[in-house]
């Protein structure tokens, strides 16, 4: 079992990548490939926390925090046995500042935190799929490319989200204020 701490992308949120999500899905599907099925951005994946003290520090981190606007530019490939499509998100000045922001809060609540979303390596990102595929990568990769995949989203919450063998499960969820960022 592994948790992580996310912002969840709610489509109707975000129109723009709404649409986006809707060519990624048919395209997904001609292949047999499954999106994920709660599209988030991650800031801190761990398999243990506590808790009780991870909650408290999201509730204080998103009280008063104004919704920012992420830009997603492209499309990138984590390379592996298991290749995993992602949509990268620019990683602007607000993003950084939330991301070590939640990194220098969270990072004492966990155990064997999973150092690839450090500051140090983090890439920002939306990942499309989790499950192996047969497919071949090389046709799906090209199809995708075709396709204009920049858009904006509202980043607007803290979640935690888990994910067993079994299945995946969102947690709590911290709102942030319904004011926007410029």
């Amino acid at each position: 079992m592994f948790f992580a701490v996310v912002s969840l992308l709610a489509l109707e949120n975000n129109p723009a990548f709404s649409e986006v999500w809707t060519r990624l899905k048919k395209i997904f599907s001609r292949y047999g490939l499954e999106l994920v099925e709660r599209p988030h951005i991650s800031w801190h994946v761990s398999p243990v926390y506590d808790m009780e003290k991870l909650e408290k520090n999201l509730q204080g981190l998103a009280q008063g925090r104004r919704q920012i606007r992420a830009s997603i530019s492209g499309l990138g490939v984590f390379t592996g046995k298991k290749p995993v499509f992602y949509l990268p998100v620019v990683r602007s000045p607000q993003v950084h500042e939330i991301h070590r922001t939640i990194w220098a809060e969270i990072s004492p609540c966990a155990l064997n935190q999973e150092l690839y979303y450090s500051p140090e390596e983090w890439i920002p990102h939306i990942t499309l799929n989790r499950k192996a595929f047969s497919c071949n990568v090389g046709e799906v990769f090209q199809e995708l490319c075709s396709l204009d995949l920049r858009c904006e989203v509202w980043l607007d919450n803290f979640a935690v989200i888990y994910r067993d063998d079994a299945h995946d499960g969102v947690g709590t969820i911290f709102p942030f204020s319904k004011e926007k960022s410029v």
